[in-house]
């Protein structure tokens, strides 16, 4: 007994051979060069088998509708029952058209779903969970006592009572700021010693 699956295959390829030869004569009685009318039953004859591969209702029955269309006025023109006219024309240029844009729309359709590989379960023992330990804090050490954070003592200089007038000049003359030993010598004409002597005084008036 033969398979259904092989007599499907053997309709199919009759039936695409048969239709082939009326649908590459009749681009020919309407003008194509050979190689040209090849094309016709090349794109009506791929799209009958894609609509049935797929299986689509729609496709399989405008496929078949597209091949009867081919084949008609074919004959219609072999037998000479129709001239070659206007409408005939349109119809079979409409032909191909139809056929690629329905051929595309299947093969966009397919997605194909990749194989999913089966292999032996595996199992894999979980991580051991290990626990870090937390560094001990440091001890806080007594925060060092800085020269300058000592508290100051006002010191006091024993100014001579000849100083007293020049040491307010000074803080007139200087706005309250500490003059240089070398400001003060060129300003007032004073030595060393007694620049020394205001300096002192007005550190430790500031201090």
């Amino acid at each position: 007994m033969i398979p259904a699956k092989w007599l499907a295959h053997v309709s199919l390829a009759a039936g695409v051979v048969f239709t082939a030869t009326a649908e590459y004569s009749l681009a020919r009685r309407l003008g194509a060069q050979e190689p040209v009318a090849v094309m016709l039953p090349v794109a009506i004859d791929a799209y009958a088998i894609a609509a049935l591969k797929r299986f689509r209702a729609f496709d399989i029955a405008l496929s078949l509708l597209l091949m009867c269309a081919a084949q008609v006025s074919a004959h219609l023109l072999d037998s000479h029952v129709m001239p070659v006219n206007g409408w005939l024309v349109v119809v079979v240029s409409l032909l191909v058209p139809a056929a690629i844009w329905r051929t595309h729309a299947l093969a966009r359709d397919e997605q194909p779903t990749p194989a999913e590989t089966e292999g032996p379960d595996v199992i894999q023992p979980l991580p051991v969970a290990t626990v870090e330990r937390v560094p001990e804090a440091p001890r806080e050490l007594p925060a060092p006592v800085l020269a300058a954070d000592e508290p100051r003592t006002r010191v006091s200089v024993a100014v001579p009572d000849d100083d007293d007038e020049l040491v307010a000049d000074v803080r007139v003359d200087f706005n309250g700021q500490i003059p240089t030993y070398r400001e003060l010598k060129d300003r007032y004409g004073i030595g060393q010693a007694r620049a020394k002597r205001i300096r002192a005084v007005l550190e430790s008036e500031l201090s």
